[in-house]
């Protein structure tokens, strides 16, 4: 493990650092990731190739996924994820020119989702593994709960307010904003002290590291459960926010404002913010097998919700729902991911398991568009409601309080 994980019980300098870097970085990615689909919005009314911009946001976790995380687990996790966010700043300042010479059209538009798109797998995969370096193992579940907090408070609840309220007045504007936020996190990152680079016991080819990283995840039933499940909801909320700016914005049925589909957006980081403050407090009443079933049911709400009414309460609720549940869901699983994963292989498994459970995003944006154009958005979005259905079997079959608990126990002996 990295030298620099710390021998007190308390949480210490190093997690609140990774913690404010966390905060910084992701305030840049909410503003992004509102500005690029509304951009997208105002450049076409067609649903497909709206949706297209989250499908090359999120095609690098299929395309890239395995080979990044051999990366993680070669290289000091700080400095890489260092070097990403000054891409990032490289990026933004490209597109901030863009938008002033007036060539913002949408496939210029995919090309920057794919180029963040890319930035956000390395960093993603990186932080992800820099946790269990900065606090005890028995802290994990509060540093993950903390961690996705922020994130969820600054990604969604904070960054995409802040690009309504920009773009109401420059998108020039919004685009130097989340420039700003990388760059902090870059300035924060130079407080964070230490070795992060995994120890390795053996050298090996890339193409090794990938495929032990993979067998690990296959061998392992919870992981591959989990992942497999992930793949089913990733899939459909990314058909679901990729075209929620059609059904919300005017002239779509829910007939908001461009501030107005940022402020219900911000529904879904109230739920999420809530839920990774209820973790524990349910955990014990629920169990770790409840924790996850929440968000089943909070997916298939969010889903169901917008496809039967345009009542804008009603689907606030709904999303503020779905946020409720990807919290349970995220800080649950980050900790059983983190306590079963040796150190070494903590960026390989971990990107196997996005490749898995996140490379559906790109295949649920695209398909969700293609079906829109054919059909309707509620249709997408009741399709997606009665998938999710289907998660109850393993629900029931594989993620039972018996197989939790067991890998529990054999986690407190790697």
């Amino acid at each position: 493990m990295a030298k620099s994980v710390i021998a007190n019980r308390g949480m210490g300098s190093s997690f609140w650092t990774l913690w404010t870097a966390t905060a910084f970085s992701n305030l840049g990615d909410g503003i992004i990731k509102f500005l690029l689909p509304v951009l997208a919005a105002k450049t076409t009314s067609s649903p497909a190739l709206v949706a297209g911009v989250s499908f090359m946001a999120t095609l690098p976790w299929l395309l890239f996924s395995l080979p990044i995380g051999a990366i993680v687990d070669r290289v000091d996790r700080k400095k890489l994820i260092t070097l990403i966010n000054l891409l990032r700043v490289a990026a933004m300042m490209t597109l901030f020119l863009a938008a002033a010479d007036g060539w913002l059209y949408i496939y210029v538009l995919y090309l920057f989702a794919a180029v963040l798109g890319v930035c956000e797998t390395f960093s993603d995969t990186a932080s992800g593994s820099l946790v269990p370096s900065v606090v005890p193992r028995d802290r994990l579940e509060q540093a993950n709960a903390r961690i996705f907090s922020v994130e969820t408070i600054m990604n969604r609840f904070v960054g995409g307010p802040l690009a309504g309220f920009f773009i109401s007045i420059s998108i020039s504007m919004t685009v130097l904003s989340g420039s700003f936020t990388y760059l902090m996190t870059v300035l924060v990152l130079l407080f964070l002290r230490g070795d992060f680079k995994a120890a390795r016991t053996s050298k090996s080819s890339i193409q090794k590291d990938i495929a032990e990283g993979v067998r690990f995840l296959w061998n392992n039933q919870i992981l591959r459960t989990l992942a497999i499940m992930v793949a089913v909801m990733s899939g459909c909320w990314s058909a679901f926010f990729s075209l929620l700016v059609l059904h919300a914005v005017a002239p779509g049925p829910l007939q908001l404002s461009d501030f107005g589909y940022s402020m219900l957006l911000t529904a879904l980081a109230a739920g999420s913010l809530v839920g990774a403050a209820m973790v524990g407090p349910i955990q014990k009443i629920l169990g770790r097998r409840g924790l996850l079933g929440i968000d089943i049911v909070g997916t298939i709400t969010m889903l169901a919700v917008p496809a039967l009414t345009s009542n804008v309460w009603l689907v606030g609720t709904a999303i503020f729902l779905g946020g409720f549940g990807g919290a349970t869901w995220s800080v649950g699983v980050a900790t059983i991911r983190q306590n079963l994963i040796p150190d070494e292989l903590l960026g390989r498994v971990y990107a196997a398991y996005r490749l898995v459970g996140w490379g559906t995003l790109s295949l649920g944006a695209i398909v969700a568009g293609m079906i829109a154009e054919v059909a309707s958005v509620p249709v997408v979005f009741l399709g997606g409601a009665l998938i999710n259905l289907a998660l109850f079997i393993p629900m029931i079959t594989v993620l039972t309080k018996e197989n939790l608990d067991n890998e529990q126990m054999e986690a407190k002996t790697i």
